[in-house]
């Protein structure tokens, strides 16, 4: 798959293709539609299949109060493309001055003129161009105008509900990590190398692998049941996102920290990437009177853990 930072890092313009423009936050079943229909509708017509995407998140550029974050790093995105059998990523750098090309000039000057599309496939709510004037009403005309197939994908529900990014980050943050996998069709995850921490948890019997993503999203604060995924294997634990208030002595929250104790292993894992699988919430951070209340805690809540992945192991 091949990966460029903007139209104007091609190599040489890309002959004919079916392309797919979007955000896709999460890659979350409604995104895995568009990609499904792209690769169909290139492989019937010998093409490539192309997602046209933006970094950063538009949201996060035009309205920086709302906070948007994307929930998974770049790479994870670029890897669902890629598994899901696109031939190239187009990602544009999303700024201020972007904002203001028009619907007509982005898809004569960018699109058009660089990818030559046979198909256009984008989801039921696409809109894009200076002031979202690039609606499904726009693109109708302009893709026949054009030649180019446009198809539009509707709106994926699952219980009946339509699955969308902002969903899926609220479940994330309401701590409903299985109804996000739903969602998502596949579990959330943190990925990140593993750094040197205050070593506490070694002090009190606890070692924690400290591990820091390349990713802004953070779900709910507190301890969780979690899959430590090292070299491709999966390693039952338990993680505690948070800012340990136990250990803030001057009262202001620290930086948010993953730390996660991996059941029966002892290994020095500094500098080793790890991916740190959530799978379900078990309680909120807090803060605790002393190091033998906190003791007490950890003691309950890895016997907690253990308990439920034994019922996985014997479900």
């Amino acid at each position: 798959m091949h990966i460029y930072q903007g139209v104007g890092q091609m190599d040489s313009v890309i002959e004919s293709s079916v392309v797919t423009i979007g955000n896709f936050d999460g890659v979350h079943l409604g995104h895995q539609q568009l990609i499904e229909t792209v690769t169909r509708e290139a492989q019937h017509y010998g093409v490539p299949a192309v997602v046209y995407t933006f970094h950063p998140h538009p949201v996060k550029v035009l309205f920086p109060e709302r906070q948007t974050q994307r929930m998974f790093d770049l790479r994870d995105q670029q890897e669902r493309f890629a598994a899901g059998g696109i031939d190239c990523v187009i990602i544009e750098n999303f700024t201020r001055e972007f904002a203001q090309v028009s619907a007509q000039d982005f898809l004569q000057n960018f699109v058009m003129k660089n990818l030559n599309p046979k198909t256009l496939v984008v989801g039921h709510d696409f809109n894009f161009g200076a002031n979202r004037t690039g609606n499904i009403s726009f693109l109708e005309g302009f893709c026949a105008q054009h030649g180019i197939r446009l198809i539009v994908i509707p709106p994926f529900q699952l219980n009946g509900q339509v699955v969308s990014s902002t969903r899926i980050r609220e479940a994330l943050q309401a701590g409903e990590i299985e109804k996000a996998a739903q969602l998502l069709g596949r579990r959330y995850y943190l990925r990140g190398n593993v750094e040197k921490g205050f070593q506490r948890g070694r002090t009190i019997g606890v070692p924690t692998a400290n591990v820091h993503p390349d990713v802004e999203f953070v779900p709910r604060k507190g301890v969780y049941f979690t899959y430590t995924r090292i070299n491709g294997h999966n390693h039952p634990s338990i993680t505690n996102i948070g800012v340990n208030p136990t250990f803030q002595e001057d009262g202001k929250p620290g930086p948010v920290k993953i730390e996660s104790h991996i059941f029966d292993m002892d290994a020095q894992l500094y500098g080793v990437e790890v991916e740190v699988e959530l799978l379900h919430f078990l309680r909120d951070e807090m803060k605790f009177s002393g190091i033998d209340t906190l003791k007490q805690q950890i003691s309950a809540d890895m016997t907690a853990a253990r308990k439920y992945f034994d019922e996985q192991k014997n479900s």
